[in-house]
């Protein structure tokens, strides 16, 4: 076989190879799940629980979604779900929260976080007036090592 067609059997090869997998093969995404606002107050589990005399051992730190009609949603220690695990000012205190369901369970995974102040929406994040870094969780600036501080202004989409 001349080293002509060699090469153009394998440039088709390859060709083929790149090609999209199509007709619900592997490699096809299901579509997202839809994000959804969830409004309620994230609190502890234990606390939630306690209330319906129910005792959970101590040593769970689970957070938990209360929504406006009592239903709790956990919630997923993710990014962004990071900032009620580390700063308990943001616990027990009205939110929206934009999450998706985890398919098949009652988990929220946590997009965005709004807070809800005298009936308005707020955006959330933590603020280095030195650097003007924003950031998403408490912690220390990465930059100066300033602590990282507490904002909540008001939202102005929608």
């Amino acid at each position: 076989m001349p080293i002509s067609q060699k090469r153009i059997g394998l440039l088709l090869a390859l060709g083929f190879a790149l090609l999209p997998i199509v007709g619900g093969r592997a490699g096809d995404k299901k579509p997202a799940e839809k994000n959804e606002y969830f409004n309620g107050n994230v609190v502890l589990l234990s606390e939630a629980l306690a209330k319906q005399g129910v005792k959970i051992d101590p040593d769970q730190y689970v957070l938990v979604l209360q929504t406006d009609d009592g239903k709790l949603y956990p919630l997923v220690k993710d990014e962004g779900a990071r900032m009620f695990f580390k700063d308990a000012k943001l616990l027990n205190r009205p939110m929206r929260l934009t999450a998706r369901l985890v398919p098949k369970t009652q988990f929220l995974q946590v997009i965005n976080v709004h807070s809800i102040v005298k009936g308005r929406l707020h955006d959330v994040y933590y603020w280095c007036d030195i650097c003007t870094i924003k950031r998403y969780q408490a912690g220390i600036c990465d930059c100066c090592l300033a602590p990282m501080e507490l904002r909540e202004v008001p939202y102005k989409g929608e």
